[in-house]
């Protein structure tokens, strides 16, 4: 399956702004504290918008929730068991972005 971008962002969007909205903030409140403008935010959100790895680790910090939580999780193909990756969540994202088959 092909990376679809598009959808990449879209979801990331989406995961922030659940985040934001969790904890009870707007946009501009929080664009405001990472320091960008509220439509440049409002860009993220909505996927419209390529967001880069700072930004995102300054909504980690102001939204106090994990980096990985405002990322799609991969979905893994063959061969790959969570046993392999104990501390991963693989499998629970939604876009079926596929891993590379490790092999033996």
């Amino acid at each position: 399956m092909a990376f679809n971008r598009e959808a990449f962002y879209k979801e990331v969007g989406l995961l922030i702004q659940v985040a934001r909205k969790r904890q009870g903030r707007t946009q501009e409140d929080v664009a405001t504290d990472i320091g960008i403008p509220r439509a440049t935010y409002a860009n993220l959100e909505s996927g419209r918008q390529r967001i880069p790895l700072d930004i995102v680790w300054k909504l980690g910090v102001v939204l106090g929730v994990p980096l990985d939580s405002l990322a799609p999780k991969p979905m893994p193909t063959t061969n790959l068991s969570v046993e392999e990756f104990p501390h991963s969540t693989l499998g629970t994202g939604t876009l079926g972005i596929s891993l590379p088959t490790r092999q033996k």
